[in-house]
């Protein structure tokens, strides 16, 4: 095999890494946008919630319109083989101890 086989061989190994790492890095950002979005829905429901307790006002419809984009949004992660937010999950058990 030639200087120039070689060169050329290595340069399209180069090049398909690359192009495999642009598309891990794409992955990666819309998974975080994805999780954003989630999080931006958790909060929102959240303060719906907390003026539902401490005001009286209903949630209502609002609150099933969050949840509802809530859910979508996880499986949409789930899809995307991003790790489950199961762990920052407040109302979750607390690990055994021991």
């Amino acid at each position: 095999m030639g200087f120039l086989d070689k060169a050329k061989q290595v340069a399209g190994q180069v090049g398909e890494a690359a192009k495999k790492g642009a598309s891990q890095v794409q992955s990666k950002v819309e998974q975080t946008q994805t999780r954003k979005k989630a999080d931006d829905a958790a909060k929102r429901l959240g303060y719906l919630i907390f003026k539902e307790r401490t005001e009286g006002v209903a949630a209502g419809e609002e609150a099933d319109r969050l949840v509802a984009e809530i859910k979508e949004l996880e499986e949409q992660l789930t899809a995307m083989g991003a790790p489950s937010q199961g762990s920052d999950d407040p109302g979750a058990e607390p690990p055994a101890e021991g």
